[in-house]
């Protein structure tokens, strides 16, 4: 982190990403899925998501998105090709499909307004 403040300075896009990524690590292990991760903490920023959990849950923002990223990284809530999140149901688990799919059980949220797919 030191060496990328020292270069690109510290409120640059290069250090955000470094503390992300070594947040992220926290919750996901040395294998992060970025993309998917960045797409959750959008879902649960402007969708109202984090803030329903909040004031429901009777927890702190960071709480919050803490509790989203350990089921995500747990394989509990998935990010759709759409970009909606769902709360899902891993393969090789009670009451998984039969197939030995993913079993996506419950959309949480509508992909956050302005998502596209790439491609």
């Amino acid at each position: 982190m030191n060496k990328v403040t020292a270069v690109f300075g510290a409120e640059s896009d290069e250090a955000l990403t470094i503390r992300f990524m070594t947040e992220y690590r926290s919750f996901y292990g040395p294998h992060v899925p970025l993309a998917a991760a960045r797409q959750l903490d959008q879902i649960l920023v402007r969708t109202g998501l984090g803030g329903y959990m909040t004031e429901h849950l009777g927890t702190t923002p960071e709480e919050a998105r803490e509790s989203m990223h350990s089921l995500h990284a747990r394989g509990m809530l998935l990010i759709a090709d759409d970009g909606s999140l769902w709360m899902t149901v891993p393969p090789g688990t009670p009451h998984s499909a039969p197939d030995g799919q993913w079993a996506f059980v419950d959309k949480k949220a509508d992909a956050p307004p302005g998502f596209t797919t790439a491609g």
